[in-house]
């Protein structure tokens, strides 16, 4: 008995958090210039409904120099439902405060951004099953920069959907040439 019931214990709490890993690039600008990288950003949906957004191993890339970060986590993210009939679901936070911790890459010797402490966020993002698009703006006041932040990343182990299905069946075929005709008769 005992054993069952600590089975079920563990199966609730992997249950409790979905976690989708997002492959895609980051682009990064300090007052308007700045480059792009491969990245990975984590969305874990809580037990509660709210979501937690992590940036593992964030770093500055320039032409001359690569800086590390750290690891960027914005929690108690609350869904917005509104756009869900367009395929998205949508959350943003407005000037909250984050504590950016060290990243765990071991081919970064400094992470410089627990040194800042709290640092002051607005973020965006949009994400259904394939695709997380995420936009923050930071104004970091000591330095007087404007750092802009945007990923766009696909969820490599969700079904990419099909170029030309309207119908959603994951195949092209005459039932959605059908459809494309329905729509413009107003069917």
């Amino acid at each position: 008995m005992k054993k069952l019931f600590a089975m079920l214990v563990a199966a609730a709490c992997t249950l409790g958090a979905m976690a989708t890993d997002y492959a895609g690039k980051i682009a990064v600008s300090i007052n308007g210039e700045g480059a792009s990288q491969a990245a990975n950003v984590t969305l874990n949906q809580q037990e509660d409904g709210t979501y937690t957004l992590l940036i593992k191993n964030f770093k500055l890339v320039t032409p001359d120099t690569e800086l590390g970060v750290g690891n960027i986590e914005v929690d108690s993210l609350v869904a917005n439902t509104d756009f869900e009939e367009f395929g998205y679901t949508l959350t943003s936070v407005e000037n909250r405060n984050v504590t950016i911790a060290e990243g765990d890459d071991p081919n970064v010797d400094v992470w410089f951004g627990p040194t800042l402490g709290e640092v002051p966020i607005t973020m965006t993002a949009e994400f259904n099953e394939q695709t997380l698009l995420v936009s923050i703006n930071i104004y970091f006041a000591p330095l007087e920069q404007n750092i802009k932040v945007n990923f766009v990343g696909n969820n490599p182990d969700a079904p990419q959907p099909v170029k030309g299905d309207v119908t959603g069946e994951g195949t092209v075929d005459i039932s959605d040439v059908n459809a494309v005709i329905n729509i413009m008769l107003g069917k």
